[in-house]
């Protein structure tokens, strides 16, 4: 197919020349002549050529300023600037203006072909299926760290079974990381005894590798692929970001989601963790307003820490008709930012008793239904029923037990 060309050029000699040239170059197909700035960017979003030839002088609107809206209204047409020479000031100039290409007078054919067979392969590599891949969000890796103020809320349960949540469609593409230096209960809830931890590889740190970590994973027939920080308590900060930072890249090359299990301690360790991620969950119940409080410091801190709000979304957990709170007191706290409720159930402590996350019990239930619903939020998956947060949470502490 012929490379369609549009010459925007002030000077009807050079304007002559330069459509001669490309006469002589490969298989061109000159589309119109624009004499001024104004109608080269008319005549271009016109006719919409794969190349637009600019004299760098053009008269009314010179040649950059046409190029910098081209860049911007039809980043499809390559704008290429011409100039009598190619001054440090020039070339900057159309580097910021969005050019593609910059070419000196007079234009040889050897020039312009080079020119035109650049710019053909980055056209097509720009509507290859590699580069279309990029703009598909559900192609790119997420972070989610699942944290709270302080232990007993139940962040550890909720990340063991959004992890499940999120393998049933994408098994052994979702990696479970419990941080917890001491006393972690990720390995409980799923009855596996680790192959390894990270504060074994903190030593091969220089050397790490998607085969090593791959080593140090525990494959659960979930599809849930855990990695834990250690099985014995270690002092905080064992696993440093030194180890934590090239685990979560290769990580992100190998798996689709990665599921973070963090515990409520402002550290290094901790905030490098909740940084790096794609969403932040906290996790705070309606038992007590200590539980609240504390919440909304950690919320607040995270805000300090430049975390942008729309990236930390309090999930309220074990939601019932028993809680000493109302669900309208903390929407007010935190401005309606809470994001969902989890409601309570009676049957999560024996499913934790047995190493079973209860997403894989037999049966459908409200909680069942509310982790599915927070992990079709986060991830890809088809959503499924739940119900708004407004309604959602009168309906819990109306019905939950």
């Amino acid at each position: 197919m012929a490379v369609r060309i549009l010459i925007a050029e002030g000077d009807i000699e050079q304007r002559n020349a330069i459509r001669e040239t490309v006469k002589l170059a490969g298989d061109c197909e000159i589309l119109g002549f624009a004499r001024d700035g104004r109608e080269a960017v008319q005549m271009a979003l016109q006719l919409t050529p794969d190349i637009a030839l600019l004299s760098y002088d053009l008269p009314g609107m010179k040649g950059p300023e046409a190029c910098q809206i081209l860049s911007r209204l039809a980043p499809e047409i390559m704008p290429v600037l011409v100039a009598d020479s190619k001054s440090h000031e020039q070339f900057e100039n159309a580097l910021r203006a969005g050019a593609r290409g910059f070419l000196t007078r007079p234009v040889n054919v050897r020039q312009l072909n080079t020119l035109i067979g650049e710019l053909t392969a980055i056209k097509d590599r720009m509507n290859s299926s590699e580069i279309e891949d990029w703009g598909d969000p559900s192609r790119h890796p997420k972070v989610i760290t699942v944290t709270g103020a302080k232990g007993g809320v139940g962040k550890s349960t909720l990340a063991a079974n959004l992890a499940v949540a999120l393998a049933a469609d994408l098994p052994h593409k979702v990696a479970l990381i419990d941080l917890h230096p001491q006393f972690g209960d990720i390995p409980t809830m799923f009855n596996v005894v680790p192959k390894g931890t990270m504060a074994d590889m903190a030593p091969l740190v220089k050397d790490l590798d998607a085969d090593i970590v791959a080593n140090y994973l525990t494959k659960h027939s979930s599809g849930v692929d855990i990695l834990v920080s250690s099985t014995e308590p270690l002092p905080f900060g064992t696993v440093g970001v030194d180890c934590l930072d090239p685990v979560l890249h290769i990580l992100k090359e190998n798996y689709r989601y990665i599921v973070m299990d963090v515990p409520p301690i402002l550290h290094e360790v901790t905030l490098h963790a909740m940084s790096s991620s794609s969403v932040i969950f906290l996790v705070a119940n309606l038992y007590d307003l200590t539980t609240a409080t504390d919440t909304k410091k950690l919320y607040d801190a995270l805000l300090n820490d430049h975390i942008p709000a729309k990236y930390i979304w309090i999930v309220l957990n074990r939601v019932s008709k028993a809680n000493k709170l109302k669900s309208a007191d903390i929407l007010k706290m935190f401005n309606g930012s809470v994001k969902t409720t989890i409601p309570n159930d009676s049957r999560l402590v024996n499913a934790v008793n047995q190493g079973i996350p209860i997403m894989l019990t037999p049966g459908d239930t409200p909680l069942k239904r509310s982790i599915r619903h927070l992990a079709s939020l986060v991830g890809d998956l088809p959503k499924q029923q739940g119900q708004d947060i407004s309604t959602s949470m009168q309906s819990d502490e109306r019905g939950a037990v």
